[in-house]
């Protein structure tokens, strides 16, 4: 056990942690005080975000981090180990309480959102197939270019939905708040990795690059919707690295 080093105060309306240094403190501060000040900072700015200010979920958090942090910090015989086990274990609980429902609501949001922006394009698409096929076309643009780049921008958008329910199986603590590392919203990810997608489709059009799945290559985009539409859902379900391979591709191609 070791003397405290801080007051633990908070606010008026209980909203944020106050850690004023004891003013007749004539040692340097410890290593593992110091490091919970900056842990309980940190999970408080979390609870912020997570839960809205005032409500019961909020309040009763803010109560045991204040506990915590006086149980660490402040008393003649704190015990910083102790507060810091305390600490895990809240963010544990935190954790075990909020991840579900974190997740199956960012999911819902993706997946509104992608059937929002899919369903037109793969009709739109279709339908310039359909009357390309009962030869009603416009001699000036080449339909099945339109109709299957479509088509494989709408495979993008269900990609990118089943990427994040595959591949995020666990939320911890930190992702509570910014469930995205890359702090886009549902709607712009759809929207970049969409233009992604487009220019990905134009550059297997020009045979530039080729995506190759046993008999299923990129280079058929053009002539087969079911094939555009399963390209666009690899493009979608590998989102996190299709921008970093277009710019390596640039970059080589600059060389």
């Amino acid at each position: 056990m070791t003397k405290g080093c801080y007051n633990i105060l908070h606010n008026e309306d209980k909203s944020d942690l106050i850690f004023e240094i004891k003013p007749d403190l004539d040692v340097e501060i410890p290593d593992d005080q110091q490091n919970l000040v900056i842990d309980i900072g940190n999970t408080l700015a979390t609870i912020t975000l997570l839960y809205k200010p005032k409500t019961l979920e909020f309040i009763k958090a803010f109560e045991q981090l204040f506990y915590i942090a006086k149980t660490g910090l402040e008393s003649d015989r704190a015990q910083p180990s102790l507060a810091s086990k305390a600490l895990t274990q809240f963010k544990k609980e935190i954790v075990d309480r909020e991840s579900g429902k974190k997740k199956n609501e960012y999911l819902k949001q993706l997946g509104i959102r992608a059937l929002i922006g899919c369903i037109p394009l793969l009709i739109i698409g279709s339908l310039i197939n359909y009357l390309s096929c009962k030869n009603v076309h416009c001699d000036c643009i080449l339909s099945n270019y339109i109709a299957n780049l479509l088509i494989l921008v709408s495979g993008t958008m269900v990609g990118v939905w089943l990427s994040f329910a595959i591949t995020r199986t666990y939320i911890g603590f930190d992702d509570l708040a910014i469930i995205e590392k890359d702090r886009l919203e549902p709607t712009l990810r759809l929207l970049f990795t969409g233009v992604l997608s487009i220019i990905f489709g134009l550059l297997f059009v020009k045979n530039s690059i080729e995506i190759k799945l046993g008999d299923l290559s990129s280079h058929d985009i053009i002539n087969d919707p079911v094939t555009a539409f399963l390209i666009g859902t690899i493009l979608g379900l590998n989102e996190k690295i299709i921008g970093s391979t277009l710019t390596k591709k640039t970059a080589d191609i600059i060389k």
